[in-house]
């Protein structure tokens, strides 16, 4: 059974998904080990050390004060004794709740010191207070004594609990370096196998991939006569078949098409030049005499034939140019020859709309590979386009100069210009864009658009600039 491509792609994507689960879960499970020591860190040991300086600080005060009163006997500094006793075994309390097995021995040690410590402190205050003789020399010692031992017992629970921090950095460390090295394998690991899963998979599917590419390819060049065949997957096999009817179907149409073609020729061409020279016989007089109405309706006939023959030519031209069946004879010839004819061809409308045109053709043109009658052709769209739409009293220019290697042609008019928008899809087929103040529409809209095939088929390039109310400038190149 042949999975289907959607099967291999769920297939593959299940795969990578686990893949990336188990590293997932991998990273998270050491995530919870570094979070768990090192909040261990933050949350205990910090603390235990906060505390063990805190409660000496307590301590001393305490000292400081107890021996102050024993001298002065002043109540306000018992007092002050007392409330550091109270705040000393509150954060004694908060320390031992923290149960941190380091600091164990040694908090109960200073708590049981303390409590030794604080017993003597109210005894002798009593006998301070009724004025008895006591052993102060043995008070004293005993106290220096108990504060001795609990200050050395904090000493020993803050290197104890400092080496126990630096042996949880240490194991810290440890356990960083392990993950990294097992996070860099089982990636590896996990990558070698995912490229090997893509590498299957897309082999499976770019192979028949590039058999359609071929095939398609063929078909835009119109070889139609091979057949293709592909086996798996399903989806660009039944694909394939569907490219195999298309090309039967487009060789069908392509035969249809040049039938077409020789039919237009014949049955449009031929009529419409009968028409045109009919016409023309009869202004000259052949058929008699005409009336001043009869030779203005024959005008008008003569003038309508040539519109419409120029139409078929256009649409012909056009259709041949998208079939890829128009003819090129390249030769390497200079394009100033073919800019003056097309400036000399359409003088009289220029004269009969008080246009000015002017051409600035530099002396040292290089010769270009082009086909004469093609280029003329273009140059007749792209002058008489500018003609058409620059106003009475305006200006025309036709240029050529190289540039950069190549050979740029351009021409410029005073007309109304053309929106920003429409600088691109003028040169589409039956488009003729937008231009500001003009009412009405002239032509088939096919004139840029064969313009920009021949250009093109020449290895150019053409476009438009242009701005509103300031004219426009069509440019087109050739590799020289």
């Amino acid at each position: 059974m042949r999975l289907s491509l959607f099967s291999r792609l769920t297939f593959s994507y299940l795969i990578i998904f686990l893949l990336i689960a188990a590293v997932s879960a991998t990273m998270i499970f050491q995530l919870s080990q570094f979070n768990r020591i090192a909040g261990s860190i933050l949350e205990t040991d910090n603390r235990i050390l906060e505390y063990e300086k805190s409660l000496g600080d307590l301590l001393l005060s305490q000292n400081r004060y107890e021996r102050k009163f024993a001298i002065s006997r002043d109540e306000s500094l018992f007092k002050q004794y007392l409330r550091l006793n109270d705040d000393f075994n509150k954060l004694l309390e908060r320390a031992r709740a923290l149960n941190n097995p380091v600091a164990r021995d040694a908090l109960v040690q200073v708590a049981t010191d303390h409590q030794s410590y604080d017993a003597l402190v109210r005894k002798e205050s009593k006998l301070l207070r009724a004025n008895r003789a006591y052993p102060q020399n043995q008070f004293k010692e005993e106290k220096d004594k108990l504060t001795d031992a609990m200050l050395a017992a904090l000493e020993r629970l803050r290197s104890d609990q400092q080496r126990a921090t630096t042996g949880k950095v240490r194991q810290l460390a440890e356990a960083a370096d392990q993950a990294t090295e097992f996070a860099i394998a089982l990636g590896a690991a996990c990558l070698m196998l995912a490229v090997l899963l893509a590498w299957i998979m897309t082999r499976s599917v770019t192979r028949s991939v590039n058999l359609l590419k071929k095939r398609t390819r063929e078909i835009a060049q119109g070889q139609f006569e091979s057949q293709l065949k592909i086996a798996s997957p399903p989806e660009i096999r039944d694909l394939g078949v569907a490219l195999n009817a298309m090309a039967q179907r487009l060789k069908e149409v392509d035969r249809m098409k040049s039938d077409f073609f020789a039919t237009m020729s014949h049955e449009l061409r031929t009529p419409l030049t009968s028409i045109k020279e009919g016409t023309g016989l009869l202004l000259d007089g052949v058929g008699g005499e005409t009336t001043d109405k009869q030779r203005k309706l024959l005008t008008i006939l003569a003038e309508e034939s040539n519109r419409l023959i120029g139409l078929v030519n256009s649409l012909l031209d056009f259709s041949k140019m998208e079939a890829g069946m128009m003819s090129y004879e390249f030769e390497v010839a200079h394009v100033d020859p073919l800019v003056r004819r097309a400036i000399s061809e359409i003088t009289p409308l220029v004269e009969a709309k008080q246009i000015q045109l002017h051409s600035a053709i530099e002396t040292t043109l290089p010769a270009v590979k082009l086909d004469p009658e093609r280029i003329l052709l273009v140059l007749r769209n792209l002058i008489g386009n500018a003609v058409k739409f620059t106003p009475k009293g305006g200006e025309v220019q036709v240029a050529a100069r190289p540039v950069d290697g190549k050979l740029e042609i351009s021409v410029k008019d005073s007309g109304p210009g053309i929106p920003a928008e429409s600088l691109t899809t003028i040169f589409e087929k039956f488009n003729q864009g937008e231009r500001k103040n003009v009412l009405t529409r002239q032509g088939t809209g096919l004139g840029l658009a064969i313009a920009k095939s021949i250009v093109k088929s020449h290895g150019g390039e053409i476009w438009a600039e242009s701005q509103l109310g300031h004219g426009s400038r069509f440019v087109f190149v050739l590799p020289c």
